[in-house]
């Protein structure tokens, strides 16, 4: 008899195990133990039926039932040594069969989890090889791993591990208010034991676990939070991510460092001059306010923030990063250090560290984790105080070639079919309009990648080169040397070339000559700031384009804007308003029929940063210039009658594209009205 089944046995209340029947026992492969805290332990086996078993113990016990998973073969022991021979099931001795037949090559495959797999048609076994290669090298559990590399989903894996396991799984609902409770737990007792807080009634604790968890560490939870622990299975990527939002590394360098500016300006007795402090910094790179600074902007690439904010208050200065469009505060300044964190930006992009009365424009470089990263910073003179935006310029990346077709997020099939139809124009100009940041160049780029071939020579002119692609000849802006987008257009001319795509048409000139591209053969792609399709032809005309060229030269126009995409872990259903219904649409009978239909809304968890949002999609309004639209250009229409003819031909609106998303469960009305503004405004 091993050592655990020594232990149950010894453990078990007689009374208990007297006033159950025995056959019973044998019948459905259970053991009670005793009592505890108003809980009554019973020794169970994978393949027992607890259903059944709590039914049978609720008739006599008034506590409930907490089920400890035992080893087939210890159970089949344990009620060996208990029970009479009769007593024991036939189908008792021959289960350690059953069992090798259930599972015959377990090991060879994964374990039980990957056969589970297999077994259901889950993954291939080429697959689960691949993933166990993989999770071997990161120390990265299978089920995990193969959610990862995108071979299963969350609610696959979550399921299969139930069946395996017996246990409850944590769901999306539980993890929201995770937050609260999280620090019932030391940080480094969480990391050691895979285990962390999800939710607590004051006599509860409900724990998140990667495994199931062994009864020392139980023992050590209860002494630690005086709380009755209860087990829910999570994912091992649920449990990282969870970490990863607590116990942000990230989050404590930066708290240590602060910590460390705040000590270190206590000591100093005398507050520096601004000349002192910039010497300091210029003197020692690695001092705390260069680490400081540093963390700002790593801290800023790592969470894919598109703009840095540094900005006064009344009571210091602040840092606010934006975020799919969104800015969120991030963190204090250190008092007494605003000026040399100021300072430090300044010295770092070469500008003039003693003018703080005029705006200042600059730019820098620094190399993390393997990539080159620019960024575009400006300073400007609020309230006596500067303030410092600083733009994150991604990354050149590379985009392989060989791939034909146009990807758009957000886009639906009828959208990319408008698309191939207008670029399948030898000649004209296409446009994409929107404000900075709503992904034009990301699109223009999709359409260029498909026209990307050996028999076509495709010249950029950009500011900055965002998007590197193989086949394309791609230059940038240099306005110290005098390359502006009009000059590096008439040199592109002269190249022979059969597509253009000009970074912005930001003026006259460069509008001019692009029309005369489109005229004489040239396939010209650009981007423009107005807020529709139909402002676009307005806005040319605006700029000086006499309206019979515009007419004639401008193939389509792509307005767009991206709205936050709801987490699909937390997002909760619901039925909105006859207010709410209003705000996105004025049609009566659509109102009417919004209020029945159920919609989403956002609501947070810790896989979406408790923002109920993750990731963006693009909101899309294709206007193809057809003979009724070149007509009333050349009439030099208004653009609202443009657009009107635009919509009898089968253009969605923009306004018609959320809506669109929204009743998929894609986005919200908040987003709708966020971007977009109310209906019929």
């Amino acid at each position: 008899m091993n050592a655990l089944i020594l232990r149950l046995k010894n453990s078990i209340d007689k009374k208990i195990l007297d006033s159950i029947d025995k056959n019973l026992m044998g019948q459905h492969y259970f053991v009670p133990i005793s009592v505890k805290d108003n809980f009554l332990f019973v020794a169970v086996g994978k393949n027992s039926n607890k259903d059944e078993i709590n039914n049978i113990l609720k008739k006599t016990f008034p506590q409930s039932i907490k089920f400890m998973l035992v080893g087939d073969d210890d159970l089949k022991e344990l009620l060996s040594s208990l029970l009479p021979q009769s007593s024991l099931p036939k189908e008792t001795s021959a289960s350690a069969d059953t069992k090798t037949q259930t599972v015959p090559s377990g090991e060879k495959v994964g374990g039980k989890l990957g056969e589970i797999l297999i077994s259901k048609g889950l993954v291939s076994e080429v697959d689960l090889m691949k993933a166990l290669a993989s999770a071997k090298r990161s120390g990265t559990p299978i089920g995990s791993m193969l959610f990862e590399m995108g071979l299963i989903s969350l609610d696959d894996l979550k399921s299969v591990l139930h069946d395996q396991s017996g246990y409850d799984l944590v769901t999306a609902n539980q993890l929201v208010d995770q937050k609260k409770y999280v620090n019932i737990l030391p940080e480094d007792f969480i990391r050691a034991n895979s285990v962390i807080p999800i939710s607590s009634d004051g006599k509860t604790l409900v724990l998140g676990v990667v495994k199931p968890i062994k009864m020392d560490v139980l023992k050590e939870i209860i002494y630690l939070t005086g709380l009755s622990p209860k087990q829910l299975l999570m994912t091992h990527y649920e449990f990282q991510n969870s970490l990863n939002t607590f116990f942000s590394a990230q989050k404590k360098q930066t708290e240590e460092i602060i910590e460390q500016i705040k000590t270190e300006t206590i000591d100093s007795e005398e507050e520096a001059t601004l000349w002192e402090q910039v010497d300091a910094e210029l003197q020692d790179s690695t001092g705390s306010v260069a680490k400081f600074v540093n963390q700002i902007i790593t801290n800023g690439i790592d969470n894919k923030v598109s703009d840095i904010h540094i900005e006064p208050r009344l009571s210091g200065y602040i840092v606010r990063y934006r975020k799919d469009g969104m800015l969120q505060k991030v963190l204090d300044v250190p008092a007494k250090v605003e000026t040399s964190v100021i300072a430090r930006f300044k010295v770092m992009a070469r500008m003039n560290i003693a003018e703080n009365r005029r705006p200042q424009d600059g730019t820098f470089s620094i190399s993390y984790k393997d990539c080159s990263y620019d960024f575009r910073i400006n300073t400007l003179p609020v309230s006596g105080k500067e303030k410092v935006c600083i733009r994150i310029l991604a990354p050149a990346v590379s985009l392989a070639s060989n791939d034909k077709e146009i990807k758009i997020v957000g886009a639906n099939e009828r959208d990319i079919q408008k698309l191939k139809q207008m670029v399948s124009c030898p000649n004209g100009i296409i446009l994409t309009s929107g404000p900075t940041g709503s992904g034009k160049t990301t699109t223009l780029y999709s359409i260029l990648k498909s026209l990307n071939d050996e028999s076509v020579n495709i010249t950029t002119i950009e500011d900055p080169i965002e998007i590197k692609l193989e086949g394309i000849n791609q230059s940038q802006i240099n306005a110290k040397a005098g390359i502006t987008f009009a000059s590096c257009m008439r040199a592109i001319l002269r190249q022979d070339p059969d597509i253009i795509l000009v970074g912005e048409i930001r003026d006259y000139e460069t509008l001019e000559i692009a029309i005369s591209a489109a005229l004489t053969g040239h396939l010209v792609l650009s981007t423009v700031h107005t807020n529709s399709a139909a402002a676009t032809v307005t806005r040319m005309i605006e700029m000086g384009a006499k309206d019979y060229l515009v007419s004639s030269t401008l193939s389509g126009v792509i307005a767009q804007r991206l709205v936050r995409r709801l987490c699909d872990d937390c997002k909760e259903e619901y039925y909105p308003t006859r207010e709410e219904a209003a705000m996105i649409t004025t049609n009566p009978e659509e109102i009417e029929q919004l209020t029945k239909t159920p919609i989403y809304r956002a609501k947070g968890c810790n896989k979406c940063g408790f923002q109920g949002y993750k990731g963006r999609l693009g909101v899309y309004e294709i206007m193809q210039i057809t003979k009724e639209i070149k007509k009333l250009i050349a009439q030099g229409a208004h653009d609202l009658e443009i657009e009107e003819s635009a919509v009898a031909n089968g253009m969605t609106t923009l306004n018609r594209s959320c809506y669109g998303h929204i009743l998929k469960g894609m986005t919200t009305i908040e987003e709708f009205v966020r971007v977009l503004g109310m209906a019929g405004e």
